[in-house]
């Protein structure tokens, strides 16, 4: 039996009324001010996820949410060894038909998420809510935007030495779920890592990665004790981050405290 802990906190961005993002944790979907904490046997497969509403998109807030409820749906039925690239197309194909409803048409949401399963897990992305490997002090990225920037490198438009000096439009996203039949442009990023004693995985929103670079973060997470992510939080908001903030740390061994949500 492998034990993995787990760690999110959650919290809306300044001056917003809601928190857009929401949070999936071993088969609860969270939204809201979440500080909550608990202990999974990956011997089954263990899912958690976070989805970011996109605010040029409608009901950002519904976007994610609704989201990850049909995820929730999908993996109730999964095997063990599914491909998570098909399961999230069909979870594509029933977003996009959220918009036989007007009220939904246009919603888009991000999505990051990891399958722990023994010591493996299997992270997936769509859009720019990332995975790190938290590791000797390194916070290496295991998804990858769906940016035009990004779009640009494959392409071989544009180095990435080039790309450190792009203008912020560039960052704009090319892929994400939508309620909107004629945007069949839909891509998913799979990765696979067998984690190794005192690796950590690292799931986020942008409202981390947007208001600290990868080195920042992981100086952050190598001196912080990741049952407080609320440091991590004011660590963005110091530098300047305003936007709805989630983050999931999953490590292996035990956690004796209660879990604790605040305001889901």
């Amino acid at each position: 039996m492998i034990n993995f802990r787990f760690t999110a906190f959650s919290q809306r961005g300044r001056g917003k009324s809601h928190n857009e993002d929401a949070i999936l944790l071993d088969g609860q979907v969270y939204q809201g001010s979440i500080r909550e904490h608990g202990i999974v046997d990956t011997s089954q497969p263990r899912y958690f996820a976070i989805a970011d509403g996109v605010a040029i998109g409608t009901l950002p807030r519904t976007a994610s949410r609704r989201l990850l409820e049909i995820l929730h749906d999908h993996l109730a039925s999964a095997s063990a060894t599914e491909s998570l690239s098909q399961l999230l197309h069909q979870v594509q194909q029933d977003y996009v038909a959220l918009s036989d409803n007007p009220k939904f048409y246009g919603m888009a949401s991000t999505l990051v998420g990891v399958r722990l399963l023994g010591n493996t897990a299997t992270i997936f992305n769509v859009g720019d809510s990332r995975a790190y490997l938290l590791a000797d002090g390194r916070a290496d990225l295991l998804s990858r935007d769906h940016s035009l920037l990004n779009d640009l490198i494959d392409d071989g438009e544009i180095t990435v030495e080039q790309a450190a000096d792009s203008a912020s439009i560039l960052q704009g996203l090319t892929c994400q779920f939508i309620a909107d039949a004629e945007c069949v442009d839909f891509r998913v990023n799979t990765a696979t890592h067998a984690l190794q004693p005192g690796e950590r995985i690292l799931l986020c929103s942008d409202g981390l990665n947007e208001a600290l670079d990868d080195a920042q973060i992981a100086s952050l997470f190598f001196n912080q004790n990741e049952t407080d992510l609320v440091n991590v939080f004011k660590a963005a908001r110091r530098a300047g981050g305003s936007d709805d903030f989630s983050v999931i740390v999953l490590t292996d061994g035990q956690l004796n405290a209660p879990s604790v949500t605040l305001n889901q």
